[in-house]
Parts: C-alpha cells; structure tokens; sequence
C-alpha cells in the first residue's frame, strides 16, 4: 500500500497536507462558534415561546422541528468534527461513521421537506380565505411526522446496503459514498436527486414565486379601494337631501301638528338609517383593514420564507453539484477533496442556523429580547409587571 495512503473506514483516503490542516482548522473553528451560537439562540426562543404561548406562529410545530433538527446536528455531528479538524486526525470509526452520516443525511432531507411543507402552508394561507379549510396550517403537526418519515424513507436504505456511508473529502466527515458504482448505489441516487433535491427545488421555486405574486396583487388592489368613510358620507348626504325635500313637501299641509308629526318622524327615520350606514361603514372599514392586515402579514411569511429556501439552496447546491461531479467521476473535483469539505460544511453550517434565520426574519421584533435578554415589551408582559408591582 502507498505510504502516502491511509485506510479508514474501509477506504483508502491521501495523507492530510499542511494547506488541507489550516482550512481544516478554520472551517473547524466557525462549525464551533455557530453551534454555541444556535445553542443559545434555541434555548432562549424555546424560553420566550414558553412565556409567550399568544405570539407563537401559525406553523410553530415546524419551527420547533428545525429547531430539533438543528440541536441533533450540533450535538452528534459538531464535537466529533471540530476535534477532527483541530487535531487534523480522522477519527477512522465505522460505527460513529454511520451513525454521524445517517444524523447529517437524514437532517438534510427533513430540511428540504419543511421548507416544502412552509412554501405549500403559505400557499394554501393565500389561497383559501377560510382557514378551516386550511388543511395543512391546520395539521401543522403531522406535516412535522410527514417529513420526518420522508426523510427517514431516503436516509435508511445506505445502512441496509443500498450504498453506505463513508468518510467524505479529505475523511473528517462521514456522508454517501458517491464512488459506489454498484446498480443499488446507482438507482439510490437517481431516486434521491429527483424526490429530495430537484422535484422540491421545482415545488419551492413555483409556489413562492405564484404566491409573492398573488399576495402583491390584492395588496394592491386593496390599497386602492375607495375610502369607505366616503362613501358613507355621501350617503348620508343623499339621505339628508331627500328628507329635506320630502319635509319642505309637508309645508302645503294645513295643519301644524302633522306639520310637526311629520318632522319628527322624518328626523327618526334619518337617524336610524344614518346609524345603520355608519354600522355598515365600520364594519365594512374593520373587515378590509383586516384583510390588508393579514395580507401584509402574509408577504412578511412569504419573504422570510423566500428567505430562508434562498439561504438553504445556496448552501446545499455547491454541495449537490460537487456529488454530481463525482458520480461522473470528474478527475479534477474528485482529486480536490477539500472542496467537497468545504461544500458539506456550508450545508451543516445552514442547518444549525435555519431557526435563527427563519425567526429572524418574521419575529424581527422579539429578536432584541431574545437574543440580549432584554425586558419584553408586548403588552401581555407590561400587563404582567404592572400587575406585580
């Protein structure tokens, strides 16, 4: 065997250059820092949400996965890979290998799911006005089960044969073995790139794009709605217009008690139909005001979410095209293991901080609270301190 060749895990991977052991250490140092960070900011949101149950979202089972998906990555995967990179020394485990590849595997898969599973709930928020129609906003909890199951369906077939994890670039991280030629290996990866990676990208591509779409849309249009208040005013014009013909018609009465009877009566009903409009006119105002309300509220989820597929895409897709490169056994990124490291280090990266991005971008509020354990200003909390006061 060449000296310059180490067997690890059953494979045989090239000695650790003084270059590959520097950006091993970098890449090391921030996978740290971004878990202690995504630690805290967990704990603190799941803190917050605790003692704010009124100002949880309409999806919060999912966000409460990411939030578990997150923690398992940091806890299973992060340790072993820091101590890997800051010593540069594989930890040649096959037990742990499998174990840290089918965590890494199967928090990709559930990922890409959600962010499906939020784009489809968005929709479907836009769409459908009543919201008990709303099924998947009203299930939110088993779409957490459904994609959980999914990405088991896609991360358990390489520990019963169908391909295998192994050590992946330059050996510090465990993932697919995407030199495996074999026919299982090869129908696994059609199978994969097609129901976890393209056919979700096609799905999260079309509806964000549709629902931005609609949402800008009635936005518009109901911005540019006639002022109701207007409308109510004429109406009470028109009202007091007629009233005033049909007294100044009671003047050719000879007697002045029907003279007066008929004043009273005009001045009753011109009340009673002038309450009954401003009845209307605020009703009408309260049930538009709402609806714009909600729409602005639905292009703040509509943009956090574009949001956060854009960040996770942009982390995962370097990742995806390198393993295609593999698969077609390109020799110039197949010999250059250190790019395919840096890849699946972005992708971890992203999946420790898809809560934080996500809560970032729709609490922008409470983010100060949150993360700087700042007194809360929401009104049930100033309800609470003035109460012990």
């Amino acid at each position: 065997m060449d000296t310059n060749m180490t067997l690890c895990v059953g494979t045989l991977y090239h000695e650790i250059n003084d270059m590959e052991c520097l950006i091993s250490r970098i890449l090391g140092s921030l996978i740290a820092q971004v878990s202690i960070f995504a630690i805290i900011f967990n704990i603190r949101f799941l803190y917050w949400s605790t003692y704010h149950p009124n100002a949880r979202s309409r999806h919060y089972p999912l966000i409460i996965s990411m939030i578990i998906s997150s923690l398992s990555v940091i806890i299973v995967i992060s340790p072993s890979v820091f101590v890997q990179c800051f010593y540069c020394y594989r930890w040649c485990s096959p037990f742990y290998c499998r174990f840290e590849g089918f965590v890494s595997y199967l928090n990709g898969c559930v990922n890409m799911f959600m962010l499906m599973m939020i784009s489809i709930i968005r929709y479907s928020s836009v769409i459908q006005i009543n919201i008990k129609k709303r099924w998947f906003e009203q299930h939110s909890s088993l779409t957490v089960i459904i994609c959980w199951l999914c990405g088991l369906v896609f991360a358990l077939p390489p520990l019963f044969h169908w391909n295998e994890y192994i050590p992946e670039g330059i050996g510090f991280h465990c993932g697919l073995n995407w030199f495996d030629r074999s026919i299982h290996s090869i129908i696994y990866f059609i199978i994969t790139f097609s129901f976890v990676y393209f056919i979700p990208l096609l799905i999260l591509i079309v509806i964000n794009i549709y629902v931005y779409y609609i949402i800008r849309r009635l936005l518009s249009v109901a911005v540019t709605k006639p002022n109701l208040q207007m409308l109510l005013n004429v109406s009470e014009q028109k009202q007091q217009s007629t009233l005033c013909t049909s007294s100044s018609s009671d003047t050719s009465t000879t007697i002045n008690s029907e003279r007066l009877d008929s004043r009273v009566s005009a001045n009753s009903v011109n009340g009673s139909s002038r309450s009954v409009l401003r009845r209307t006119g605020e009703s009408l105002q309260t049930s538009q005001l709402t609806r714009v309300n909600r729409l602005k509220a639905d292009r703040r989820f509509a943009l956090a979410t574009t949001f956060l597929i854009s960040e996770y895409l942009l982390s995962w897709t370097p990742y995806a095209i390198v393993a295609l490169f593999y698969l077609f056994n390109v020799e110039f990124i197949s010999q250059q293991s250190i790019i395919m490291t840096i890849c699946a280090f972005t992708a971890k990266t992203s999946m420790i901080l898809n809560p934080f991005i996500y809560i970032a971008t729709i609490k922008t509020d409470q983010l100060k609270t949150m993360l700087f354990c700042k007194k809360c200003s929401c009104p049930s909390c100033r309800m609470k301190r003035n109460i012990i006061i």
